[in-house]
C-alpha cells in the first residue's frame, strides 16, 4: 500500500520488491543511520523487553536488532504485504509480523521502544502529523521512540519544495553510484528522486518535522549521520520520549 497526496486515500503505489529494497540499503547514505539506530536501540532497549518497528517494511532492522539483541520481544508492522510476507519468510519465527496502517494500528499492549525508521516521508504531508500521534500512542510511558527520516532544506512554497527534493535526491544518488550500487538500485535511486520532486513521497524539512515531534513528546534529541556537515537536508535521527 501506499499513500496519494491528493486524496489522503491509501492506495496501491509501486514500491521495490523487497529484495531490491533491502540490497539499497547496502549503498544508500541511509546505511550510516540504520547503524546509527541500531546502537541506539542496543544501549536503550530494557532487558527483556518489547519493541515495535512500525512501517518495518521488508524487516532488514528487525533482522539486525534479533541478532544483536536476542532478549527482545519484537514486533513489525507493516502496510505492504509483500514486505510483511517477507520478513514472515526470511525472519526468525520469534518476530510477530503484522499487517497495519501508521495511522491507525494498535495493540494490546504499548512497548519499551517504538522505531521507525525512513518511512514517514510515505505518509502525505498532512497526515504526517496523525501518524506521529498514533506513534507515540503505542510507546510505555517512560519508553522510548527512535525515529528516523531524511529530510529536505527548508522551503516556504512549491517551487522551493522542488527545488529542495531535487538537491536531497541528486546528492543521495551520487553517493549510492560512488558507493558501487548495482543499475538496479542506482535505477531504484533515481525512481526516489522523481518521486520526491513530483510529490508521490512527502520528505519534509527538518524544522517542520520538529515542530510537529514536539507537540507529541516531551523531550526530543536529534542528531544528523549523513551528510558529515550541518548542512539542514539530509538523514537525521531524533529520539524522543513521551
Amino acid at each position: 500500500m501506499g499513500y496519494t497526496a491528493h486524496t489522503g486515500v491509501r492506495e496501491m503505489r509501486e514500491l521495490p520488491e523487497s529484495e531490491t529494497y533491502e540490497e539499497g540499503l547496502l549503498f544508500w547514505p541511509y546505511k550510516y543511520s540504520l547503524e546509527t539506530v541500531l546502537n541506539r536501540i542496543s544501549a536503550l532497549a530494557p532487558i527483556g523487553g518489547t519493541l515495535l518497528d512500525i512501517m518495518c517494511g521488508p524487516g532488514y532492522l528487525l533482522g539486525l536488532i534479533s541478532k544483536r539483541r536476542m532478549d527482545l520481544r519484537l514486533t513489525g508492522v507493516d502496510i505492504d504485504e509483500r514486505y510483511v510476507g517477507h520478513g514472515k519468510a526470511v525472519y526468525p519465527e520469534e518476530i510477530d509480523f503484522q499487517l497495519g496502517d501508521v495511522l491507525d494500528w494498535k495493540a494490546s499492549e504499548q512497548f519499551d521502544v517504538v522505531v521507525c525508521t525512513g518511512a514517514l516521508h510515505h505518509v502525505p504531508y498532512d497526515q504526517q502529523e496523525a501518524a506521529i500521534a498514533n506513534i507515540a500512542s503505542l510507546v510505555k510511558q517512560g519508553g522510548v521512540v527512535v525515529l528516523s527520516d531524511c529530510y529536505v532544506d527548508d522551503y516556504t512554497n512549491e517551487t522551493e519544495r522542488k527545488l529542495a527534493a531535487a538537491k536531497l535526491g541528486y546528492e543521495y544518488l551520487i553517493n549510492t553510484i560512488t558507493n558501487g550500487a548495482p543499475d538496479r538500485v542506482i535505477a531504484w535511486t533515481i525512481g526516489i528522486l522523481e518521486n520526491d520532486v513530483m510529490m508521490e513521497e512527502f520528505k519534509p524539512s527538518l524544522p517542520k518535522r520538529l515542530a510537529l515531534l514536539e507537540r507529541h513528546f516531551a523531550s526530543v534529541t536529534t542528531t544528523q549521520p549523513w551528510p558529515d556537515s550541518d548542512s539542514g537536508y539530509g538523514d537525521y535521527i531524533h529520539i524522543c520520549r513521551r
